[in-house]
């Protein structure tokens, strides 16, 4: 009989694949007083309603609760915590996490909050279990002081302990390490703990093969520098290949520590790279302590594409000496460096940082609650902010949604103009056009705007090739066909109606689409002069391997155009004026790799 009930709370921003309680079940799995203790864990979003979360916790029938807190949750936690104290102010409230740790002191007057535990929570959470099972003995401070695990190998997994079971969730946070040796002035990860502390690879491997066996699809390694040493990084992601070889796993790692085996090992793995840019101007990096070489930064990210690394890069506008030219320079370096996605951040000034400390002495002006962004500096305007951010907006819609990373810098080219005078007239297409709810269209629609303004048509043809290729590309790396999964025989295919699988993308291209599939990035002008324009019809897709692009002849283009659920294979060919012989192998081909599929219903004569 459990002689104490304590509940975890964990609040998420959204249903994601990054939406998993890791903090809390660590804790859980760690926590040593498993014959008296039961910990059980909640989990709810920021769409929730405080009241209906403090019901479910209530309903547990809690002695204590603990929060994990973070910038982003922290008021619905607040009010969550209101809610419970008013109904039952004998429930003991204690809140962690990185919100905590930054700033704590904001708490303190709150008389909803019975104990704060700044920094990692493992060895605070037992002191607060042994007090309560104690009754009262040595009763703590409400600011518990800091303290950490020298030795990680002291928390036991909570994967491999069944706190968390890795088929429940759509993907999972993976801790491998905790601490990080650089100091940059707008992180608080390194205060407060020296060095880098690892776990040993016997249970990376041992947590691997239970992924894999779990059949998790994807995984978020935590570790703010995955590289920091070459040796194991490359041992652990030796193990990835040997044990989960089908999971996607995202690294944050730093550019300036790749080399060429660092690069061809990450190309191997089915996985994406973080790389924290920030900035292209080095004097802007020096104020938040942080070094630039930007020529080597150039040549390390070289080393991904050289070897088909999928990254992406971060950057923040709005640092101490910054302004809105610096940042369209940063804009225009980072897109220079083909990233496969880049991710623009208004700079927050955290509590807890270096640069929180340092706001006055830079006089940055910034929101004093969640977010804490900065609302001016002396270099940086509230009104340069604001177009930054609807820049930032436009790239995130065209470069990032619209996939265009293959292909934007062959349009800028042609265009004459830098990737971030392209951004400010997309910027500014948008106002005009917000209704527009489809990417693809948006981008189809801004190509053919921007072209006819600069007066370059003779080459919109092929822009437009690439932005539907590209599109067409992206949707089908996402779809991919089950071909284990055993199909209905059918014996009179022609008076059968096939649909298309999600999985099969077609198009009409203004050129022969094979230029764009076996061709990197086009140089438009070159590539009008040495090829005639001809109409290709194309049918891409994931054979499961890798995306196959396939150019067919018309009739062959309308015949699968026309498999919607509305018509037999004979009552299609029969509209087309074509011999069922003519389109035999092809239909079989469709067949075999179950890119069409006999309609759910069965085999219907005629319709």
């Amino acid at each position: 009989m459990y002689s104490h009930k304590t509940v975890l709370v964990s609040c998420h921003i959204i249903d994601s694949p990054q939406a998993i309680p890791l903090a809390a079940a660590i804790l859980k799995t760690y926590q040593p007083y498993k014959d008296e203790v039961e910990v059980v864990l909640k989990d709810f979003y920021l769409d929730d309603a405080p009241l209906k979360a403090a019901e479910v916790i209530l309903k547990c029938n809690p002695d204590s609760i603990g929060f994990s807190m973070y910038i982003w949750n922290r008021d619905f936690l607040v009010r969550t915590a209101a809610i419970i104290k008013e109904s039952n102010k004998n429930i003991t409230i204690f809140a962690g996490g990185a919100e905590i740790t930054a700033s704590a002191l904001s708490l303190m007057s709150d008389n909803n909050f019975d104990y704060l535990v700044r920094g990692e929570g493992e060895l605070p959470f037992v002191s607060l279990l042994k007090y309560f099972l104690e009754k009262g003995k040595n009763k703590p401070d409400k600011l518990l002081e800091m303290s950490y695990l020298n030795d990680l190998e002291l928390i036991p997994s909570p994967f491999l302990n069944s706190n968390l079971e890795p088929g429940d969730w759509e993907g999972l946070l993976w801790e491998l390490s905790r601490g990080c040796p650089y100091n940059c002035s707008f992180c608080s990860e390194s205060r407060g703990v020296k060095g880098v502390r690892y776990y040993n690879e016997e249970r990376i491997k041992q947590e691997l093969i239970l992924f894999e066996e779990k059949k998790v699809d994807q995984v978020f390694v935590l570790d703010p520098t995955f590289n920091i040493n070459k040796n194991r990084a490359l041992s652990i992601i030796k193990l990835i290949k040997e044990n989960a070889p089908n999971i996607h796993f995202t690294f944050e790692i730093r550019a300036e520590l790749l080399d060429e085996e660092l690069a061809a090992s990450f190309a191997e793995l089915h996985c994406s790279l973080q790389i924290g840019l920030q900035s292209s101007q080095v004097d802007v990096l020096k104020n938040v302590n942080r070094s630039f070489n930007p020529k080597l930064f150039s040549e390390k990210i070289g080393l991904l594409n050289k070897y088909g690394a999928v990254f992406g890069l971060d950057l923040i506008y709005g640092l101490p000496g910054d302004t809105i030219t610096g940042f369209m320079n940063s804009l225009d370096y980072a897109l220079y460096q083909i990233p496969n996605h880049l991710d623009i951040f208004r700079l927050s000034i955290f509590p807890g940082t270096v640069l929180f400390d340092q706001a006055e002495q830079f006089n940055l002006k910034f929101r004093n609650r969640v977010p804490y962004s900065v609302i001016s500096s002396p270099e940086y305007s509230s009104i340069d902010l604001d177009k930054s951010e609807k820049i930032a907006g436009a790239v995130d819609i065209f470069y990032n949604k619209g996939k265009s990373a293959g292909w934007l810098l062959s349009v800028v080219d042609i265009l004459g103009i830098v990737p971030s005078e392209f951004f400010i007239k997309f910027s500014s297409f948008l106002i005009n056009n917000s209704a527009e709810k489809n990417t693809f269209k948006l981008q189809y629609k801004f190509l053919d705007h921007i072209f006819k303004q600069t007066n370059k048509t003779d080459y919109l043809s092929v822009a437009l090739d690439l932005c539907k290729f590209h599109y067409l590309y992206s949707e089908a790396l996402y779809s991919v066909v089950d071909l284990d999964k055993d199909q209905k025989k059918e014996t009179n295919l022609v008076n059968t109606i096939f649909v298309r699988s999600t999985a099969l993308k077609t198009g009409v291209f203004s050129f022969d689409v094979n230029f764009y599939a076996e061709q990197g990035m086009i140089d438009i002008k070159s590539f009008i002069k040495s090829n005639d324009s001809e109409e290709s019809y194309a049918l891409i897709f994931n054979n499961g391997f890798e995306i196959e692009t396939v150019a067919i002849e018309k009739y062959l283009f309308e015949v699968v155009e026309k498999m919607t659920e509305e018509y037999s294979l004979s009552k299609i060919l029969q509209q087309l004026n074509i011999e069922y012989a003519d389109v035999e192998e092809f239909i079989g081909f469709l067949i075999e790799l179950k890119l069409i599929v006999p309609e759910s219903s069965g085999t219907i004569v005629s319709k």
